[in-house]
């Protein structure tokens, strides 16, 4: 488990693959996966992402991050009830660096 967090991506891969399940269990209705998880671990990969590579190259890790975010941002569009948990979760901030660092 270690080396999974190492190498140019450092642990943003590690946090993002955590990030999915917690999208999935937050889907199916866990009441252990809040708003605020979800919030905070894509916090932790925005702040991983910069930090790692000093903002100025993309890593592995990049397209990844930008799918998840994008299947976040299309949930919350779709509406319905899915749509309003997503209403909770604030992207906006963090996608606009993430899909301006894609070519």
């Amino acid at each position: 488990m270690a080396n999974a967090t190492r190498g140019s991506s450092g642990p943003v891969m590690l946090f993002v693959e955590i990030l999915n399940k917690y999208i999935y269990f937050y889907e199916k209705g866990n009441p252990h996966i809040t708003p605020s998880d979800i919030q905070s671990l894509i916090e932790l990969i925005n702040t991983e992402m910069q930090s790692g590579n000093n903002g100025n190259t993309r890593t592995h890790s990049d397209p990844f991050f930008t799918s998840t975010l994008r299947y976040m941002r299309f949930q919350k569009q779709k509406g319905g009830l899915m749509g309003d948990n997503y209403e909770l979760i604030k992207l906006g901030l963090v996608s606009s660096r993430v899909f301006k660092s894609n070519p």
